[in-house]
């Protein structure tokens, strides 16, 4: 049987018949028969005078290659996916170029500017758009944040800046863990590292024991631990061979140790006058982190106390003190004492500066707290010479007024 012709599946050999020179044949080159009648003849005849002036061969030439129009619609694809590529290309190298032109301040305020957008998610996230502001403007501005946040077992409050101070001490470990770049002698990084470290070195700190801990109690004076004198290392024996210095052990603490005993001692901006710094002395000595929890007002303030009692005793006990149950008493009601002249932080006297703020001479405060010497301590503290009439900061007049007689009335042990 003779093959036949479809145009729909031979459409390139049909491109061939229609462009090719010889178009009086109608046989293809694949042996396939093409009956059309004479209109393709005609239609041959009639365009191979402009076949000639294209330069397409005739019946005694051989044919050129053509392009089928599927391959020529990849290639302009691919050419122009090419030149979409080249543009882009040029766009992001003058992008580039233009940012290293311009000025450090044109940067410096795009970096602003996505500062003030973290900070306008952040804020967003934290206030409840459901409440008015006029009518409850706490609620509107930390709606969202009291939503999403719980205070933790651990905490009396919880805030943001709480929030920030963990994720600071998160980044700190990992800064302090980071291995040591330098190693020099002098250098910081080791030094603060080696510190940090020698804090979580558990099998050292188990190998001294209580050794560093009592020679620091004894650089201040001593206590009644085991091989100390009688008397509680003469705190209270008057035929002691050495009599401990009260205000020696205040130095000690204050000044070596860091640790605020009986008050803090701090130097920050002047509260009403920014242009200098001030010296500012503040209420302290509680171990709990609040008042309340010392006078057992309530079932957990109960429970914490015990636990505190408890944790006193046992480490008491590790140092070796004499009747650890009777001494951790007497340290219980000395700080109960305290608690009892010290103003709660979330009570509004503490939150207006301006009613806490007592600026007067080291004279003046000599005569409001006597038990200190408060020149000899300042000028050890600070390497300087005092006068009498230097200005200091006092934000807990009373607190400060009521210490010092309960320092006169306790032990010294």
């Amino acid at each position: 049987m003779e093959k036949t012709y479809s145009l729909t599946a031979h459409y390139d050999d049909f491109q061939e018949i229609k462009y090719s020179s010889r178009c009086s044949s109608s046989t293809l080159s694949n042996g396939v028969s093409l009956h059309l009648g004479g209109s393709l003849d005609r239609a041959g005849r009639g365009r191979s005078g402009r076949d000639k002036l294209m330069g397409v061969a005739g019946p005694g030439g051989s044919t050129p290659a053509r392009w089928s129009r599927r391959e020529i619609c990849l290639l302009s694809a691919l050419v122009f996916a090419a030149g979409m590529c080249v543009i882009l290309g040029c766009m992001l190298a003058l992008k580039f170029l233009s940012l290293e032109a311009q000025d450090p301040g044109c940067r410096q305020d795009c970096v602003k500017r996505r500062s003030l957008l973290r900070a306008a998610r952040f804020v967003q996230g934290n206030i409840d758009p459901s409440v008015q502001p006029c009518h409850d403007f706490y609620s509107f501005a930390c709606g969202g944040w009291l939503r999403r946040h719980g205070i933790p077992e651990d905490k009396m409050s919880y805030g943001i800046i709480t929030a920030i101070g963990e994720q600071n001490q998160e980044k700190l470990q990992r800064l302090l863990q980071a291995p040591i770049q330098r190693h020099e002698p002098n250098s910081a990084e080791r030094k603060v590292k080696e510190f940090y470290r020698s804090c979580i070195n558990m099998k050292e700190i188990d190998r001294l024991g209580a050794t560093p801990m009592t020679e620091v109690i004894d650089s201040c004076g001593g206590w009644d631990l085991s091989g100390a004198p009688p008397g509680g290392a003469g705190w209270d024996s008057g035929s002691a061979p050495v009599r401990p210095d009260f205000n020696e052990m205040l130095y000690k603490t204050q000044a070596v140790f860091s640790t605020s005993v009986f008050f803090s001692l701090t130097v920050s901006v002047d509260d009403k006058n920014s242009s200098r710094n001030a010296i500012r002395i503040d209420q302290e000595g509680l171990t709990l982190p609040e008042r309340t929890l010392y006078l057992g007002q309530d079932e957990d303030s109960v429970k914490i106390l015990a636990a505190y009692k408890a944790l006193m005793e046992r480490l008491l006990s590790m140092l070796g003190a004499h009747n650890a149950t009777l001494k951790s008493r007497e340290i219980l009601d000395l700080e109960t004492r305290l608690a009892n002249i010290t103003v709660s932080e979330f009570e509004d006297q503490r939150k207006d500066v301006s009613s806490m703020y007592n600026r007067i001479t080291l004279k003046q405060l000599q005569r409001m707290s006597p038990i200190f010497h408060w020149k000899r301590l300042l000028d050890r503290i600070f390497h300087d010479n005092f006068s009498e009439d230097e200005e200091i900061v006092v934000l807990a007049s009373d607190y400060m007024q009521q210490v010092s007689d309960i320092i006169k009335t306790t032990s010294k042990r």
